[in-house]
C-alpha cells in the first residue's frame, strides 16, 4: 500500500485525533501503542508526515524526540 494512502487512513483514526488534541506534546511510542505499530521507522515516517503537515513540531531533548502541538499550546496559554 502506498505510504500516502496509509498516512491518510492513519489521520482519520478518531482516537489519534483525540490524542493529538488532548496533549500539548506526544512521543511516537504513544501513537504506536494506539495504532498497534511497533516499527520505529514506520512511526518516525508518520510523525514526520504530521510535522510536514504542520500539525506538530519536533523537538529533540537529550536522546528523545518530542512532537509538540503548538496550536494546542496557544489555546492552553490563552
Amino acid at each position: 500500500m502506498d505510504i500516502c494512502i496509509r498516512f491518510v487512513q492513519f489521520l482519520y483514526i478518531f482516537e489519534l485525533n483525540e490524542l493529538l488534541f488532548s496533549q500539548p506534546y506526544i512521543k511516537p511510542k504513544i501513537i504506536g501503542d494506539l495504532i498497534g505499530k511497533t516499527s520505529r521507522t514506520t512511526l518516525t515516517k508518520y510523525m514526520n508526515e504530521l510535522v510536514d503537515a504542520r500539525i506538530l513540531r519536533s523537538k529533540k531533548i537529550g536522546t528523545e524526540v518530542y512532537y509538540i502541538n503548538d496550536d494546542l499550546l496557544r489555546i492552553i496559554e490563552d
